[in-house]
């Protein structure tokens, strides 16, 4: 009696456990696929570095683990999302695009940092089978969607901006005080201004 009530307990732990982490781990979601133009709620798997439960860019990375709201799951590959939009643990959104819509070459899907009507910023990933890390690249795109620079680190993207901005001292000097996205972004913001 006394194993069989043990076997119970064990059982009950193991099943209520599971059923607790079947959704743990997934982020609220929507997508639309390139052909289709229908909006897709469903949870999205996170690929955390060191937990799940913290957002993470892997997510968007490979295939993506969707789970609608009867639990089902299906596998989305990358090249076939239009767009997506993924809300994390803290209810912040991170939206990414088919880099086809925003560029002519295809390269995953892209993160929006800036997008005026002369110049755009993009971020995108890469994640080669021969590094084991994740490589950021730094798009940036004229008008006519032709990739004018592509970088990876901030310093390598800030030495683009300066070759940009060549015929504009005023920003050429701001721009030696810029480190973050969100100087560089407002630089491109003045940039563009002045193109119209």
């Amino acid at each position: 009696m006394k194993k069989i009530i043990f076997l119970l307990a064990i059982f009950s732990f193991v099943f209520s456990f599971s059923q607790e982490k079947g959704s743990k781990g997934y982020f609220p979601a929507e997508y639309v696929l390139k052909n289709s133009k229908d909006t897709v709620k469903s949870k999205v798997r996170n690929m955390g570095v060191y937990t799940n439960d913290k957002y993470s860019f892997g997510t968007i990375l490979f295939k993506m683990k969707m789970m609608n709201e009867r639990g089902n799951t299906t596998w989305v590959p990358i090249n076939e999302v239009k767009y997506i939009k993924i809300l994390d643990e803290n209810k912040q959104k991170h939206e990414y695009f088919a880099s086809t819509d925003k560029f002519i070459k295809e390269k995953g899907l892209v993160e929006v940092l800036y997008e005026g009507k002369n110049i755009n910023w993009y971020k995108g990933f890469n994640n080669s089978i021969l590094t084991p890390n994740v490589q950021f690249l730094n798009y940036l795109v004229d008008k006519d969607r032709k990739i004018l620079y592509k970088e990876g680190t901030l310093e390598d993207f800030k030495q683009n901006l300066k070759k940009l901005f060549k015929d504009n001292s005023d920003l050429t000097e701001e721009l030696k005080q810029a480190k973050t996205e969100k100087d560089f972004i407002k630089l491109l913001q003045l940039y563009d201004t002045k193109l119209e």
